[in-house]
């Protein structure tokens, strides 16, 4: 017998504000995989002495969270969000209790496979999902081997960088050539961060959620770029590309990249 959840999607819709638990390591919602129903879940609490409660088994395994506070205006950008990560279920906690949303009962999924794959926007979400479980544990401060399925993260992530298309951040020229001519001839500069070490490496994005924490003011456009022809956009000096670098940061040195080619097959 289906339950009857319009009340309750009701009063998540007129709350006024609501925390999210989001990991310290990846600048990401926390999400966590139900051991019952495999179903990949964001967390999001009434207020911050629950999520407090909540993060404490957490913190003595030295997984770092903290609260993320979302307003009414805010739900649907938030909830929208959560599919490019793969998310697919939601556990509301209050002082009653816990209770269990699909993300699709209270958000309906964009649907975009009646456009032209050139037109459809760039989306990662099983990249996402893998690369923030992965560096959920992989930057625990703790000895590897007490790192809980690392080795089957990493492979997983792995196939799924592989296989993703991605947004290669670029400044067009103050040329007079159209923007689709300039792509074409390349009239554009790649931007380059640097890490502690003083290394060059290039800033990539899953998707434009991500880009846009990177683009504040507008200044670059987005070149969408198939994982085989990554090494082709390496600019001089650099060490390879970070992806996602204000979320979960991962570094992809030309030598991944290049190993990564040979092991699977990709768009060259």
């Amino acid at each position: 017998m289906a339950i009857d959840k319009s009340f309750f999607i009701k009063t998540i819709q007129r709350k006024t504000e609501f925390i999210v638990a989001y990991c310290g390591y990846t600048n990401m919602p926390f999400v966590q995989c139900d051991p019952d129903t495999y179903n990949d879940q964001a967390w999001i609490f009434d207020s911050e002495e629950l999520l407090q409660e909540f993060a404490k088994p957490f913190t003595e395994k030295k997984i770092l969270l903290k609260g993320i506070k979302y307003l009414n205006k805010d739900f649907l950008g938030f909830f929208s969000l959560l599919y490019t990560i793969g998310v697919n279920e939601l556990v509301f906690v209050n002082q009653a209790g816990r209770q269990l949303l699909e993300l699709e009962e209270l958000v309906k999924k964009p649907d975009y496979s009646s456009l032209p794959l050139e037109k459809q926007p760039v989306l990662n979400p099983e990249l996402q999902l893998t690369g923030l479980y992965f560096m959920q544990e992989a930057s625990r401060p703790v000895p590897i081997e007490e790192k809980s399925g690392l080795q089957e993260l990493e492979e997983e992530l792995a196939a799924n960088l592989a296989k993703s298309r991605y947004i290669l951040p670029v400044e067009l020229l103050p040329e007079p050539e159209s923007d689709a001519d300039k792509f074409k001839q390349r009239k554009y500069r790649i931007p380059i961060l640097k890490n502690k070490n003083g290394d060059i490496l290039q800033p990539i994005f899953t998707d434009m959620p991500e880009l846009s924490k990177f683009n504040k003011g507008n200044k670059f456009k987005a070149l969408v770029i198939p994982f085989g022809h990554l090494s082709r956009l390496l600019v001089k000096d650099s060490k390879g590309f970070v992806l996602n670098p204000a979320g979960f940061h991962i570094a992809m040195p030309k030598e991944l990249i290049e190993g990564l080619l040979k092991s699977f097959k990709t768009e060259n």
